[in-house]
């Protein structure tokens, strides 16, 4: 047993470090250009390996997505728990943070080649494990709404579900042409997000 523990840790050190140089290669030279080979190679490993850990390249991008959102939602628990002053701020601060930490882990560019395995291969692992991702960003969402539901700030004649729903859908909309326009900064990308909130709020007080 100790053994098959030692063995099982080295294998996901390894894994780590595959990762890691992928993700880096990825932000250097390019998604399309960083071939299995390449990162065997700096990892010091065979192709033949890299392939029976992830399949193909795609494999290896969609564990760098795995990794990114446990790390995001790490941040996104400390905005659920953060007091805000309504739904707009807290919205927001959830919003920025998703972008914020994009940015840290990957490039734009990496970004896009992402979203596009994310459509073209919908029907496959890849497609099937990124919608769960973003389900489990929903739930944070949905946590955010009812803490503030419970804080009389929200009302509680909503479904916290779907409004959580709703509204993680228009910011990935924004996040989406965030992420394919490199001349969108982070500031814009804030306040595009800002108005659709406070049209959505005029829309429903009136």
């Amino acid at each position: 047993m100790a053994t098959k523990g030692l063995r099982e840790r080295q294998k996901e050190t390894r894994r780590a470090r595959i990762v890691e140089i992928a993700r880096r290669k990825f932000q250097d030279s390019g998604y399309a250009v960083t071939t299995i080979e390449d990162i065997a190679a700096e990892a010091e490993l065979s192709a033949v390996t890299i392939y029976k850990y992830f399949g193909s390249k795609a494999g290896i991008l969609l564990a760098l997505v795995r990794q990114s959102d446990l790390f995001l939602i790490q941040k996104l628990d400390e905005c659920v728990n953060t007091p805000h002053q309504g739904l707009t701020e807290g919205v927001l601060a959830f919003g920025r943070i998703m972008r914020q930490h994009a940015m840290t882990y990957l490039q734009k560019p990496t970004w896009r080649e992402v979203i596009s395995a994310s459509i073209s291969e919908g029907s496959k692992e890849f497609g099937r494990t990124y919608n769960d991702l973003d389900n489990a960003l929903i739930e944070k969402m949905e946590a955010l709404i009812f803490n503030l539901q419970e804080q009389g700030k929200v009302t509680r004649n909503l479904d916290s579900r779907a409004l959580a729903d709703c509204l993680f859908s228009l910011q990935n909309i924004r996040f989406f042409q965030f992420i394919a326009d490199d001349t969108i900064g982070m500031d814009a990308a804030d306040k595009n997000f800002q108005q659709d909130l406070a049209s959505l709020q005029a829309a429903y007080s009136g």
